[in-house]
């Protein structure tokens, strides 16, 4: 079942086009990559598809409420001077989710983030792979049905990319569809049922076996 679809999609800024005629449908389960070089679109893609931008031209089509998606943008939306809990129940409190709910969905959140040992933490005091994991919670703070994450592996290394992606492979599997930008095509190939590449401004759905190609075309 489609989900989320964008229908001939235009857009530009002043006189720079940025994304023509892009076309893709997402279905409930998937796991939905957008791949390109930097500059070429991708968070301005994703940007329509979370209602942010209005296309110039074409359509968003969305096949759940819009309060049932979560994301998570490149630069962190996190209070630095607030702690891990104090961020995810602020979260929880603007996607208006009911105190009792909070009550017994946050501590179950916290574990399977595993943010437990930095309940109390300043998020300024925390690694770059901790405040990801945090973003991502308060994400889901209103368990969502679509995820959205534009460069989620940007700044991990090796080891924080792997159980990011161990964290969200898992989220798949419990019923989430997610839609990933990334530049990094190793994660996008590990994680992604299927891709979409942002080129030259122009849009088309790719194999995965064709990932190891893009950045000669």
């Amino acid at each position: 079942m489609e989900i989320i679809s964008l229908k001939g999609v235009y857009k530009s800024f002043w006189d720079n086009k940025v994304l023509q005629d892009v076309n893709f449908s997402v279905e409930k389960g998937d796991i939905f990559g957008v791949v390109g070089p930097s500059g070429e679109g991708k968070s301005v893609m994703i940007k329509i598809i979370l209602g942010f931008f209005s296309p110039d031209k074409g359509k968003r089509i969305l096949e759940t409420s819009q309060d049932k998606i979560g994301f998570s943008m490149q630069n962190n939306s996190l209070y630095e001077n607030l702690t891990t809990m104090q961020n995810i129940n602020y979260f929880a409190k603007v996607y208006g989710v009911k105190r009792k709910v909070r009550k017994e969905y946050i501590p179950q959140l916290i574990r399977f983030m595993e943010l437990e040992n930095f309940k109390k933490t300043q998020v300024s005091k925390l690694s770059g792979g901790t405040k990801k994991r945090l973003d991502i919670a308060c994400a889901l703070v209103n368990d969502p049905e679509i995820l959205i994450l534009d460069e989620p592996f940007l700044g991990l290394d090796p080891e924080r990319i792997n159980h990011l992606i161990g964290i969200l492979t898992e989220l798949n599997k419990k019923g989430t569809t997610l839609i990933i930008s990334s530049h990094r095509i190793q994660e996008l190939s590990q994680l992604c049922t299927k891709v979409g590449l942002i080129k030259n401004k122009e849009f088309k759905m790719i194999q995965k076996n064709e990932l190891t190609n893009v950045y000669k075309r």
